[in-house]
């Protein structure tokens, strides 16, 4: 068996080797996903990793399962382009019955340079970063609660730094621009995270909530990222990213409710991982109440009262 990489190493020690437990990760057949996805195994859960196309998912089967052969790994097609795609990814898990101990919201759409929408009609970076995580962690719901110690990890990203939630136009029909759109969702899948846990511990679910933030610039600019053709040299243009200077990659997961474990060093990208303190625009009880709302009306999910 191989040795672990750097990376992969500081993912697994995030996720302790529990025997027989089950992972569901986004879009994990490349990238971040996939690290996260081959370190679990190896640490002894079973894995479900998803993707739009099953060619990529059966060479991610073929690279992981020679690595961790005791761990059962499979893989399901869902498309966070598409709610239909969610909801049926979502009664094919439920249909198995299996509890589901640790969700990771990974999957990402980078700083499309132009405005685009999904089948529903929901601008493109809203719908894949945060929309359908919101969607499929409702759906996904009852097969958490049926876990002991049930956990979900929002990804989100340095680029929330610079978004605001635009409740007024939340689909930025008006004055689109890649990073404002990607900057709100990954702004919007943090709020997300903490009301999740806000609502969790007042309707009892039960739930560890989690938020991670990707660390280096292979993590943040391309791992997760399901487009990233035409938009990579604008997005580190944007953010002020100075070619040469990022390097390394890694996935730091934090519990505290008021912080989350970034880089310290240019951009947030590098240098030891260090606990950030989350700003009023993510702990605003009324914002994440807000924003769970329209979300809720948007993809027509329904959370239980207890």
């Amino acid at each position: 068996m191989q040795e672990l990489s750097g990376s992969q190493r500081r993912v697994a020690a995030n996720f302790p080797p529990e025997l027989g437990k089950l992972a569901v990760i986004t879009s994990s057949t490349s990238g971040i996903g996939f690290e996260i996805a081959l370190a679990l195994a190896r640490a002894g859960a079973d894995v479900i990793i998803s993707g739009r196309h099953s060619a990529d998912g059966h060479e991610a089967l073929a690279k992981i399962r020679p690595e961790a052969p005791q761990a059962l790994v499979r893989f399901e097609k869902l498309d966070l382009e598409s709610q239909a795609s969610v909801a049926d990814f979502a009664v094919r898990m439920g249909n198995a019955g299996r509890p589901i101990d640790l969700l990771i919201n990974n999957a990402s759409t980078l700083a499309l340079l132009q405005r685009a929408v999904t089948v529903d009609g929901f601008e493109l970076h809203l719908a894949t970063n945060f929309l359908s995580h919101f969607a499929l962690t409702s759906r996904l719901l009852p097969l958490l609660r049926a876990s002991k110690q049930p956990r979900v990890v929002q990804l989100t990203s340095t680029g929330r730094h610079h978004g605001e939630i635009s409740l007024d136009d939340l689909q930025l029909e008006k004055g689109y621009t890649p990073l404002r759109a990607y900057s709100q969702s990954k702004l919007a899948i943090l709020i997300f995270a903490i009301e999740l846990q806000r609502q969790s511990d007042a309707q009892q679910w039960g739930l560890v909530g989690n938020s991670a933030q990707p660390i280096g610039a292979r993590a943040a600019l391309l791992a997760n990222a399901t487009e990233v053709t035409g938009s990579m040299g604008w997005y580190r243009r944007a953010l002020g990213f100075v070619p040469g200077q990022l390097q390394g990659s890694g996935l730091q997961v934090e519990e505290n409710r008021e912080e989350q474990t970034a880089a310290r060093g240019l951009a947030h990208l590098i240098g030891p991982a260090v606990p950030e303190a989350l700003d009023m625009r993510v702990l605003d009880p009324a914002m994440g109440r807000k924003l769970w709302d329209v979300a809720t009306e948007l993809t027509r999910v329904e959370w239980p009262s207890q």
